[in-house]
């Protein structure tokens, strides 16, 4: 009687299964084609009118003692901000920050001692017009900060759209397709992947100004000029006969 090895007989089957499904798979792959695509790049660099302005300003008070340094900035920061904060237009806001006492050292031979103290509170105007930059440059500098500045200037452009610069740069990957799909004598089909390939970017316009530049002059007029916006697109585009 003959024994039959039924563990070698499974593997043969199993081997067997195995081939028929790579060649199967191998066959598949050789039908298969990747959609006829184009891969194009679309940049757009615009330049916007700056219509806002932010004013930075900061303030300081110094005296040997730190509560008597934070009462002296308090008494004339608190009738400027009260002042100021009447006559606000519409549309823009008016930020105090936060009151920084820091110690004044000086050297005495080998050591450091601490001879007095400075007070320091920032004060900041945003998304004020650039129409009124001149004058509230002049209302601030009239309660004397240390430093006056940085002036930023912006587009409102920017605050309505997350890079304006964005729609052009697809359509300038869009219309580059085009011209390459009709040289070749194919139509362009629709998008099959978008990419943003560089962070939205707006460079803001700054000034910075001597405080006292600004107390010795009247009828003050800022000119701010342009900023800029930037974009960057991959698109890859189906390509039709």
């Amino acid at each position: 009687m003959r024994l039959i090895n039924y563990k070698n007989l499974f593997y043969k089957q199993l081997l067997i299964s195995l081939v028929t499904v790579l060649f199967s798979t191998t066959l598949q792959a050789q039908n298969w084609a990747p959609t006829p695509h184009l891969e194009v790049q679309g940049e757009a660099r615009l330049s916007l009118d700056a219509d806002k302005v932010d004013i930075h300003a900061s303030f300081t008070a110094e005296h040997q003692d730190s509560q008597l340094a934070i009462q002296d900035l308090e008494q004339d920061f608190k009738l400027l901000l009260r002042e100021l904060s009447r006559q606000v237009p519409k549309g823009a806001r008016l930020e105090a920050g936060q009151i920084n006492i820091s110690p004044r050292r000086t050297q005495q031979g080998n050591t450091w001692q601490i001879t007095g103290y400075t007070a320091s509170r920032d004060l900041k105007l945003i998304d004020l017009p650039v129409t009124e930059a001149g004058k509230w440059v002049e209302k601030i500098a009239a309660g004397k900060p240390n430093q006056l500045g940085p002036l930023q200037y912006h587009s409102s452009q920017t605050s309505q759209s997350r890079n304006p610069a964005l729609k052009a740069a697809l359509k300038d990957a869009q219309n580059k397709a085009e011209l390459m799909a009709t040289s070749l004598g194919h139509k362009l089909g629709r998008a099959l992947q978008v990419q943003e390939i560089s962070s939205p970017r707006v460079a803001a316009q700054k000034m910075l100004m001597a405080a006292d530049m600004v107390n010795e002059s009247s009828g003050l007029e800022l000119a701010p000029g342009k900023v800029e916006a930037t974009a960057r697109v991959n698109v890859v585009f189906e390509l039709l006969n």
